[in-house]
C-alpha cells in the first residue's frame, strides 16, 4: 500500500508519500508526467511529490477528482517521483523504482493551509487500486499516524517503582552495630 497524507506542518501544507507497492502484474500505460514538481488539483484528483519528469505509468481505478479546491504547485520536493493522477486513472511512478522497496518523497507548499486549499474535513479523500494486482494507493488528509508505544515502557515503569522502594526501604533500615567487648 502506498499513502500520500496532505497535512500542516510549521505555516505550511506537506505532502508526504511513503508505503511500497509490488508492481508485479500491473497494467502499466504509456509515458507520461505531473507537468511540475510536485502539485495538489482537487478538481483532477492530481497529487504529485518529488522532481518532475517522464515516469512509467500504471492504470488505476478510483475516483476522478477529491473533495476542496487545491489546484497549485509544491514550493519544494524531495524524494522519488510519484504521482496519482485519478481523472486519467493512472499512478506515475520514477522509471528507477524497483518493486516492493520502500517508497518516500514529499512536496512543501510554503504559506498554505488546508484551508486555504480548499480541504474542510479531514480523513481519506480517495483510494486508487492497481489494475492487475490488489494493490491500493490512498490519498488521507492529516498526518501520518504516530505509532504509539506499547506496554513495555509500563513494565519498565513499574520496575523501577518497585526497585525504588526496596531501595528506600533498605536506606530508611536501621544500622544494626555488633556490641562492644
Amino acid at each position: 500500500m502506498l499513502t500520500y497524507n496532505i497535512f500542516e506542518s510549521a505555516g505550511n501544507v506537506v505532502v508526504q508519500t511513503s508505503g511500497s507497492l509490488n508492481l508485479s502484474g500491473a497494467t502499466q500505460g504509456g509515458p507520461d508526467a505531473c507537468g511540475t514538481n510536485g502539485v495538489v488539483d482537487s478538481a483532477n484528483a492530481i497529487v504529485c511529490t518529488g522532481s518532475d519528469q517522464v515516469a512509467n505509468t500504471y492504470l488505476v481505478t478510483g475516483p476522478t477528482f477529491f473533495n476542496g479546491t487545491a489546484s497549485t504547485s509544491s514550493t519544494s520536493v524531495s524524494g522519488i517521483f510519484t504521482g496519482i493522477v485519478g481523472f486519467q486513472s493512472q499512478f506515475l511512478i520514477d522509471p528507477t523504482y524497483v518493486s516492493t522497496t520502500e517508497i518516500v518523497s514529499s512536496a512543501t507548499f510554503n504559506g498554505q493551509t488546508l484551508a486555504t486549499l480548499g480541504f474542510t474535513t479531514t480523513g481519506p479523500i480517495g483510494t486508487w487500486t492497481l489494475n492487475g494486482t490488489s494493490e491500493t494507493i490512498q490519498v488521507i488528509l492529516g498526518a501520518p499516524a504516530v505509532a504509539v508505544p506499547g506496554p513495555l515502557p509500563l513494565l519498565g515503569a513499574g520496575a523501577a517503582f518497585g526497585w525504588s522502594r526496596r531501595l528506600r526501604k533498605r536506606i530508611s533500615a536501621p544500622l544494626i552495630t555488633p556490641p562492644q567487648a
